[in-house]
């Protein structure tokens, strides 16, 4: 009878262990499983968003995986993660994120002068061609950082991401006025800036103050977007509008919908810093 209670002992004791050995090897297939999952996400992350690296997939538990191998494909994609200047960033859309470059119409008169060109405390200045080849001298005054991508003009806040002012460009023709369908299409169509993961929807625009010989139209603009992670993004933008040529020139200043309240009266003032004006026949670096 001791040795019949001493067996059973054993023997619940040898059940408890197998199913602490089915619990922990279930444990390992899960982290491998999210270690695999991760390890996708950066490799598409890479290819999609950045376009600078392909690294092929190292699935653990096979021959040619090791420890020393995932981490350094981590370390390899934080490096491109982290912003190597606040005036660097790579083009998307708006806050920076798109897996293809966005369209803006945007067409510098001289790319060197472009590149070379900082911002001050009155501003940036552009020299731009209309669709036509008529040349405009375009500039605008936004209190955030001027980022030099390859998607054309943007100031963006860096810190949160939140705000943002870009210039597109479209053809209007001659003579024609503006009309919101033409906005519309130009800025919230799927390969804008609003547009990286949708086109937006529920698209309300109004006019605020007319255009003239010296200020532009400006439209508030109300609409939901979509953000990287697939979440709808309620939000508000200025569009300041100005015609050379047959050029629509066009300086959209956003934020959030919650944010707007808050910053209307400084983003309304970007709106009305933009000047668009014929420019001379030679560029402005030439002249004496």
């Amino acid at each position: 009878r001791k040795h019949r209670s001493i067996y059973r002992s054993i023997n619940k004791q040898a059940a408890a262990i197998n199913s602490l050995g089915h619990y922990i090897a279930a444990l390992n297939m899960k982290a491998t499983a999210i270690v695999w999952l991760l390890q996708l996400f950066i490799s598409f992350s890479l290819s999609w968003g950045f376009g600078a690296v392909k690294r092929s997939l190292i699935i653990p538990g096979t021959a040619s995986s090791s420890r020393a191998e995932f981490l350094s494909s981590i370390v390899a994609a934080s490096s491109l993660l982290v912003p190597v200047g606040s005036t660097n960033a790579f083009d998307g859309g708006v806050g920076g994120l798109g897996k293809t470059r966005p369209q803006t119409g945007v067409v510098f008169r001289d790319e060197e002068a472009a590149a070379a060109t900082t911002q001050s405390k009155s501003g940036v200045t552009y020299e731009l061609l209309a669709p036509d080849g008529s040349p405009a001298v375009v500039s605008f005054n936004a209190p955030w950082p001027l980022l030099q991508t390859a998607a054309g003009i943007e100031s963006r806040d860096i810190g949160g991401g939140f705000e943002s002012a870009f210039v597109q460009v479209t053809e209007l023709q001659k003579g024609s006025d503006i009309k919101p369908a033409q906005l519309k299409e130009a800025i919230f169509s799927s390969k804008g800036k609003f547009g990286m993961y949708g086109s937006p929807t529920d698209i309300k625009l109004r006019l605020v103050s007319p255009q003239n010989s010296k200020s532009p139209a400006i439209y508030l603009a109300t609409f939901t977007t979509l953000t990287p992670a697939m979440r709808e993004s309620d939000r508000k933008a200025y569009i300041s509008a100005k015609t050379v040529g047959n050029g629509l020139f066009l300086l959209v200043t956003t934020t959030t919908a919650v944010r707007f309240t808050k910053l209307e009266s400084s983003l309304r003032r970007v709106a009305e810093s933009f000047l668009v004006v014929d420019a001379p026949k030679t560029n402005l670096r030439n002249q004496k």
